[in-house]
């Protein structure tokens, strides 16, 4: 354009971009050709940069042609040439760019991890938010680099990253990172981290830039060094108990040898003393000699119960698939003569079939029904009646009965060793007999507990757990 802004020069691309035809444009004022420049930013800065001989340039949008433009103005004392590019493509580029960043910032702030995008060919490392909120350092009052980002991995770490690290670099193909190892913070502790990243590559697979997260697992390790701790004291306290099971198998053996003997003496003796100088003693002699030999049975009965809790867990049965019904019928073949003496009926019928181990279950009915016989009512016959039933994933026995019945404040007590509620002159027995019920259950991995009030009977009940398939039976020892 001359000096009068008359247009000299009006090429193809301009027809294209302003939306103006040569033929129209040239030789003709521009304020013409185009009438809405007029009084437009455009329009001020071509009088700005011809009065005063500066070359402008600045961006701005078409909202007719719905462009980006890039103008450039050059004036001379004769005119001004002016440029118009489209650079619509690169505005929507340096968008995407911009919107990506800021995504990336966003995740950055949103994590609890700690970002990083490290640009290998600038080599200009970003660091997020995580990095001050983690491990506190301030990212506004200083740019960090690679360098820095090395420095603070643990000296005993660093080699061992520093050269994974190249064997990175060097590969055309490793893309996934992850290590764990420590790194300084700003308080001056070092934190265990687990870092993830992935090598971004060219087409030739040369790695260009790296991007990964942080994350700070020092509360993670922390917790399996306790864990570590707890399973050693575990392991010491197996130990332990290991020998204190030893020690208690052996006093079993000495209960059931060395100390059964003297016992065995002092029945033997007082029978001996009876029957030699039995016409010489008095009524009170009797007497005396009746005490010594009944305490002496009684504690010959004592460690033979104490024996048998001490073996409780140390039989050697298989699991295998039992008949409740059969058990019960050898129970009660065995307490045959007691049912008969109390005139005792006993019910059980349609009991399933389930997998446990014979011994110790055929102790725990036994233990029940005998008990439920020892204290029957005074003033009716014994009648006791066995259930077993499916309950959410275990098998529930009952041992119902209509004796004597148990105070509820009594139901916890009498799963105690050598408990009694009863003297031993009414009811015979050393107290071991429902400790031994519990014991086994305990180990089977079941529940014993009873539902009773005094005077009305009682209902002895027991779990054990549901083996669905005989594939679970193995060898085991409870």
């Amino acid at each position: 354009m001359d000096k009068n802004f008359n247009i000299l020069y009006w090429n193809q691309r301009a027809e294209a971009i302003i939306g103006v035809s040569r033929s129209i444009a040239i030789n003709n004022n521009l304020l013409k050709a185009v009438p809405r420049i007029k009084d437009s930013y455009t329009h001020e800065q071509l009088v700005y940069a011809f009065e005063n001989q500066k070359d402008v340039q600045f961006e701005m949008f078409s909202e007719k042609m719905n462009i980006w433009l890039d103008v450039n103005m050059y004036p001379s004392p004769e005119g001004i040439s002016v440029f118009i590019k489209d650079i619509t493509q690169e505005k929507i580029t340096i968008e995407k760019i911009q919107l990506s960043n800021e995504r990336f910032e966003k995740i950055a702030e949103a994590t609890n991890d700690a970002i990083y995008d490290y640009d290998i060919v600038s080599n200009k490392l970003f660091l997020g938010v995580g990095f001050n909120s983690l491990f506190g350092y301030d990212l506004k009052s200083s740019v960090p680099d690679i360098g820095f980002f090395k420095s603070l991995v643990h000296p005993d770490d660093k080699e061992r990253i520093n050269k994974k690290f190249r064997q990175f670099i060097k590969s055309d193909h490793l893309t996934n990172w992850f290590e764990e190892y420590r790194l300084l913070t700003n308080d001056g502790h070092y934190a265990f981290i687990m870092d993830r990243a992935i090598f971004i590559r060219d087409k030739r697979g040369k790695v260009t830039r790296l991007v990964g997260a942080i994350t700070d697992i020092t509360y993670r390790r922390e917790y399996e060094k306790s864990l570590q701790t707890l399973n050693e004291q575990l392991a010491q306290h197996t130990k332990e108990l290991e020998r204190s099971n030893n020690e208690l198998e052996q006093f079993a053996y000495v209960a059931s040898h060395d100390l059964q003997e003297p016992l065995r003496m002092v029945s033997n003796f007082m029978g001996l003393l009876e029957r030699r100088y039995g016409d010489k003693l008095d009524k009170k002699a009797h007497q005396y000699i009746e005490f010594a030999v009944d305490g002496a049975k009684r504690m010959r009965q004592i460690i033979l119960d104490l024996l048998e809790f001490s073996r409780i867990g140390k039989h050697e049965d298989k699991l295998k698939t039992l008949a409740i019904m059969e058990i019960v019928d050898e129970v009660c073949l065995l307490l045959k003569k007691r049912i008969k003496e109390t005139n005792a009926t006993i019910k059980y019928k349609d009991l399933p079939v389930i997998a446990s181990y014979k011994t110790p279950l055929f102790q725990v009915i036994y233990n029940l029904i005998g008990n439920a016989l020892k204290y029957r009512s005074e003033s009716e016959n014994p009648s006791i009646e066995i259930t077993v039933v499916k309950d959410k994933g275990y098998w529930l026995f009952s041992v119902i009965d209509n004796g004597i019945g148990i105070a509820p404040e009594s139901h916890e007590n009498i799963f105690t060793i050598f408990n009694r509620l009863h003297g031993k002159e009414k009811y015979e027995g050393t107290g071991m007999g429902l400790a031994i019920v519990k014991k086994i259950i305990d180990n089977f991995g079941g529940e014993v507990w009873v539902e009773s009030q005094k005077g009305e009977g009682a209902t002895f009940k027991f779990t054990l757990p549901i083996i669905d398939s005989i594939l679970e039976i193995e060898e085991v020892k409870v």
